[in-house]
């Protein structure tokens, strides 16, 4: 089962809440725990975070009331084992245009028959059950072009997947919109009613990155079970323009 932080909300058929880490900071995924969200996402891909810093991180969460996934920075076996077995509940895979693509993430997190996944937990108290350390990991897959888009429904087909991740900047660059529009507008209302489809059909999850609140219930309103809002970085920059503009009153 996946962490009961986020099944806990989907079976009541609310949304799991997210927020997004750029730095090697477990303070502020202590901060982020603290303040109630039901997972946080390091970041591999847009930071200079590599997969041995989360893997790092990991390890001081083991007992978080929380979740925790991990975007990797591409669709590599390799670096998608080693966050596994430290323990990461979920992967989120970006790049991901078709069904081929999307085999190899499926296999890189799954264990034979189903997949490719070699046995080696590195973090204590996973155990080696296949089958448990199987069940406890998401694999989702981020769809953002419009290759992606245009194979969505056979993605969402590959067995052992368990959702989809959408990233309204790059998708709306892929449809030829306007990139910044992506998290403020509905012009993605269309792409996101496909795609929510498309996973209902197949019992799979779906989830958003998004940068406000507003925006993250729209997600919501458009089909996603979980979002991710801001980062580390995004809600630093907010608060010190707020608490400069207060000190600079006269």
């Amino acid at each position: 089962m996946p962490h009961a932080a986020l099944t806990a909300r989907w079976d009541q058929g609310l949304p799991a809440w997210g927020a997004w880490l750029v730095e090697d900071s477990p303070a502020s995924i202590e901060t982020y725990g603290q303040t109630g969200f039901h997972y946080v996402g390091i970041d591999c891909q847009h930071s200079l975070l590599g997969e041995v810093d989360a893997a790092r991180m990991l390890w001081r969460f083991r007992d978080a009331p929380f979740a925790i996934m991990v975007r990797v920075s591409g669709n590599d076996h390799a670096l998608i084992g080693k966050l596994l077995d430290s323990g990461c509940d979920g992967v989120i895979v970006p790049g991901v245009n078709n069904v081929a693509e999307t085999r190899q993430a499926v296999n890189a997190c799954r264990y034979p028959p189903h997949g490719q996944r070699s046995l080696g937990p590195i973090r204590p108290g996973l155990g080696i059950n296949p089958d448990a350390l199987e069940a406890r990991t998401l694999c989702l897959v981020m769809i953002e072009t419009k290759e992606g888009l245009e194979n969505v429904e056979d993605i969402c087909k590959v067995p052992g997947l368990s959702g989809i991740y959408i990233g309204p900047g790059d998708l709306s660059h892929g449809l030829g919109m306007d990139p910044g529009k992506g998290f403020s507008t509905d012009q993605l209302q269309d792409a996101y009613a496909r795609i929510s489809k498309a996973c209902k059909a197949n019992g799979l999850v779906l989830g958003s990155h998004s940068i406000d609140a507003k925006f993250s219930h729209q997600c919501v309103a458009w089909g996603c079970q979980f979002v991710t809002t801001g980062s580390n970085q995004m809600l630093l920059g907010r608060a010190s323009r707020e608490l400069f503009g207060e000190l600079s009153a006269e």
